[in-house]
């Protein structure tokens, strides 16, 4: 997962290179003439920060509770990337990657000592930006599928335990657009994740094969550069 992550940044970087190109480019079009406009043109670039609640309840209302932890997952920072697309009558996509992590601990002489969940997702959405606007802001409403990579790490009695796996997550997004001077944009985003993911969870002496919610809230803050 870790490699197509990279992999996946990388894009965005030659993405986000070839549109400075592109903007550098037109700048030499005479005034005079004209250019017909693209299906598809590169929108912006941004960086996102915010906190995520993911539901959780496998482990926050049945595994923790058996093994006697009064800790729970309560919702931990979210970092996200976008690279966003122009599309016709005010659409637009957007590529992205998030990630997400936190950590519960276990009690004195209990199964664990530490469990650590980390979700990685790879996101590929839409979005449709109304012509409202107030002092410059835009309301915007969308949704985004993610292809989602969970990892489970159990530190138990010094030895480490990891499970992995991937599924696949919706989340319906409104938010809030600002630009300044036509090439900073700040934005504000409501989210809320839709799905869940299946894992084999040790549960003192059984092997239980779990439904694990990743439902919840994401709010996040975001900055960023926009072409044109």
């Amino acid at each position: 997962m870790r490699n197509k992550t990279l992999v996946l940044l990388s894009s965005l970087i030659l993405l986000t290179l070839n549109g400075i190109a592109q903007e550098q480019d037109t700048t030499l079009i005479l005034s005079g003439q004209k250019k017909e406009a693209a299906f598809l043109s590169l929108n912006s670039i941004t960086l996102s920060g915010g906190i995520f609640n993911p539901s959780l309840s496998y482990f926050n209302n049945t595994f923790l509770p058996k093994n006697h932890t009064s800790d729970r997952f309560s919702g931990n920072v979210v970092y996200s990337a976008n690279l966003a697309f122009n599309l016709p009558v005010n659409f637009g996509a957007r590529i992205g990657v998030w990630y997400w992590e936190q950590k519960v601990l276990g009690e004195n002489g209990g199964a664990f000592n530490t469990l650590k969940v980390s979700l990685t997702g790879i996101s590929l959405g839409a979005f449709y930006t109304l012509q409202y606007e107030l002092l410059g802001i835009k309301p915007y409403l969308g949704l985004d599928g993610s292809i989602l990579s969970i990892q489970d790490q159990y530190d138990a009695n010094e030895t480490i335990l990891k499970k992995s796996g991937s599924d696949f997550v919706w989340t319906p997004f409104i938010g809030l657009k600002h630009e300044f001077k036509k090439k900073i944009v700040v934005g504000l985003e409501y989210g809320y994740n839709l799905g869940s993911y299946m894992q084999d969870v040790e549960n003192e002496s059984s092997l239980e094969n779990a439904k694990i919610s990743v439902e919840g809230q994401k709010i996040q803050l975001s900055i960023g550069y926009r072409f044109k």
